[in-house]
């Protein structure tokens, strides 16, 4: 594939938001997940009624009697992967906001970036909705379920970093930053006695707003796993390396643009190094120059 050719190596300007599957982003493995979630739950379980969301949901969705038990706070991550099991609409509406506008975001922040964003956004609006429910709400065993929160980030992302790209409502075009006063009014002026969560919603999108305008970055984390990986490898033993001599510079040019490209589709762009950039940049004129000798 050639340097060119690849998604995330696009210029903002060129931005596509047409129907593209990529089995390998984070967005397709969110999707996947969701659904399978949706049809096991449904498959699995029966007499499912408004008292009831079946058996999968039972054990994935978060309860407001939660908080005061430790061995179910992992509630507050599984609930993002269960959705409302009457109607099909509440998960079509997620997924085709993570879909449409999460494909963009992942390009710009990174694979392993973009989940961490989005897993931590669905626990932060897990807890707030458990504090909230302990001390301000009067409901009687109060459930949440849904990705809501943290696709409502995810969307707003994709507002803040490309405010004049050009969204479709219905079927009429606008400007992202249309979308996203829409989004916050809608929440805001939403009526809680709908069961809608727009607590959650809201927290989702002060989550996109603090990480966006303060430049947070949860790429720390991935440096304690690389970190672990790398003293794993130093003490496991030796390892045998074999050089190949024969191979061209060019060959071992093209090698390491594509480790180079590959590392910004993982972690974005901010992740290089300045000799990586050097590097693509000088690699990036020479095929240039390659292509205009032809």
């Amino acid at each position: 594939m050639g340097i060119y050719e690849r998604n995330y190596y696009r210029e903002e300007n060129e931005l596509d938001l047409r129907p593209n599957w990529d089995q390998r982003s984070a967005v397709s493995t969110l999707i996947i997940i969701n659904v399978v979630v949706f049809v096991a739950n449904l498959i699995l379980s029966e007499g499912l009624g408004f008292g009831y969301q079946g058996v999968v949901n039972e054990l994935l969705m978060l309860s407001d009697g939660d908080l005061g038990h430790p061995g179910l706070w992992l509630h507050t991550l599984t609930y993002g992967f269960c959705h409302d099991a009457l109607t099909i609409w509440h998960l079509f509406f997620n997924m085709m906001g993570l879909y449409f506008l999460g494909r963009s975001v992942e390009e710009r922040y990174g694979k392993s970036e973009f989940y961490r964003i989005y897993l931590i956004t669905i626990v932060i609006c897990g807890v707030v909705w458990l504090i909230k429910q302990q001390f301000w709400a009067t409901d009687n065993r109060a459930l949440l379920l849904g990705a809501s929160g943290a696709v409502l980030c995810i969307e707003m992302l994709f507002v803040f970093n490309f405010p004049t790209s050009r969204v479709y409502l219905l079927v009429f075009p606008v400007p992202a930053w249309v979308l996203g006063i829409l989004l916050v009014l809608m929440n805001f002026s939403s009526n809680p006695s709908t069961g809608i969560a727009t607590d959650v919603h809201l927290t989702g999108i002060v989550c996109s707003a603090a990480y966006f305008f303060l430049g947070l970055s949860f790429r720390f984390l991935g440096d304690i796993r690389g970190s672990w990986r790398r003293w794993l490898r130093r003490h496991s033993g030796p390892k045998l390396k074999i050089h190949n001599e024969s191979r061209s510079s060019v060959a071992v040019d093209a090698e390491e643009a594509d480790r180079i490209l590959a590392k910004i589709h993982e972690t974005g762009q901010d992740s290089l190094s300045s000799k990586e950039k050097k590097f693509l940049e000088k690699y990036s004129r020479s095929v240039r120059a390659k292509k205009l000798e032809r």
